[in-house]
């Protein structure tokens, strides 16, 4: 069966592009490099791994490898790509000389000081000696990529409904006796058996006081599910590239009152903060929403993590709401995880998580599992 190659962008790529470009004339840039694969793919579609791209205001380029020749031709065929034979550096130099640059950004965050230092000495390789300006940029792409096009809500929209539907296939499968590691390797069984290219990150299944570690990663001392305890479990699946994240907490048989307590008050918090969400609201402004909830319960100490952050072709993404640092007005097109938490050491804890996209007049939850009391009780 014959490939098709891409002859030119689709047109939500150019528009992509242009705002790049736009940002690039505003700091005054010649071109930006892309050493950060989530930019490059957001950029050109294209997918392989050990590339780097150039975006000029006229051209964008590629410097990738054998492996990901024919890959290139297909996912972004009216890319300019160069083949490298030996290190990325020098096919990076060799382009820079073909095309000369006075002004070169760099994402300093994704760029590594070997990379940074093997362009700089490529650079001054060149025949006029004269190598570009490299300026490092502190999430110029991050900040564009936080709002998303139809294209990508789409996708996101298609990974929630994924990620959903392996919970669905393995709910029965959490009882007294399974063990977190089985949980964990049969929800990534069926992530991956419905389409998704990977997880979006380990999932977390943890049973009992493990439940009150926010990060918890499934032990291999096959740690079984407890019963009259919670079982907190956070997955999320990559589907054409895009994120999901989810969590819901099992009341696994009788747990005690105080756990229960608790659950209602996280559910309170999660559903006063997405009621207000919507544009023009900070994101301290809705950290605090849910945030209040749970200092007004007394267990203002016990949430320690921010209520949320973005999501799209990584699992952690602008904007990031928080009580503390950069404060942002929220806008329509981002998506962002609303996720409070109340962690007691020693006893347990519960957390409870959605996607949720910024709309023009208010919000939209994507994700639609039970989160209510009553429909997360295994008996």
């Amino acid at each position: 069966m014959p490939t098709t190659v891409s002859v030119k962008p689709k047109a939500y790529l150019k528009v992509r592009q242009k705002a790049v470009r736009a940002a690039m004339k505003e700091l005054g840039l010649d071109g930006i490099l892309l050493t950060h694969p989530p930019d490059l793919h957001y950029l050109t579609n294209f997918t392989g791994e050990d590339s780097v791209g150039l975006i000029t205001h006229k051209d964008l380029f590629l410097v990738t490898d054998f492996r990901y020749r024919e890959q290139a031709q297909i996912e972004a065929g009216w890319l300019t790509i160069s083949m490298r034979d030996a290190k990325m550096s020098d096919a990076v130099a060799q382009v820079f000389k073909a095309n000369p640059l006075k002004r070169v950004g760099f994402e300093a965050n994704y760029t590594t000081v070997g990379q940074l230092d093997a362009l700089v000495k490529a650079g001054k390789d060149l025949k006029d000696g004269r190598p570009p300006e490299l300026i490092g940029l502190e999430n110029v792409m991050q900040n564009i990529r936080k709002v998303k096009d139809d294209h990508e809500i789409d996708l996101i929209r298609k990974s929630v409904a994924l990620a959903e539907e392996a919970f669905d296939a393995i709910r029965d499968q959490i009882k007294p006796g399974q063990t977190e590691n089985y949980l964990a390797g049969l929800i990534t069984f069926e992530l991956r058996s419905r389409g998704a290219s990977n997880v979006s990150f380990p999932p977390i299944v943890a049973t009992g006081t493990n439940s009150a570690l926010p990060h918890y990663r499934p032990s291999d001392d096959k740690t079984e599910i407890e019963k009259d305890q919670p079982c907190l479990i956070d997955w999320g699946a990559i589907l054409n590239g895009y994120c999901s994240d989810l969590t819901r907490t099992f009341m696994v048989g009788h747990v005690s009152h105080r756990i229960r307590d608790v659950y209602k008050l996280v559910y309170e918090s999660q559903l006063a903060a997405i009621n207000f969400l919507r544009p023009g609201v900070t994101t301290m402004q809705a950290d605090r929403v849910a945030r209040d909830v749970i200092e007004k319960g007394g267990y203002g100490a016990e949430f320690g993590h921010g209520l949320g952050h973005g999501l799209g072709r990584e699992i952690h993404e602008l904007p990031s709401m928080r009580k503390t640092g950069g404060e942002e007005e929220l806008r329509p097109g981002m998506v962002v995880t609303v996720e409070p938490g109340i962690y007691i050491p020693g006893v347990g804890g519960v957390r409870i998580e959605d996607d949720v996209l910024i709309t023009h007049s208010g919000c939209e939850v994507l994700s639609s599992l039970d989160k209510t009391l009553e429909g997360n009780h295994i008996e």
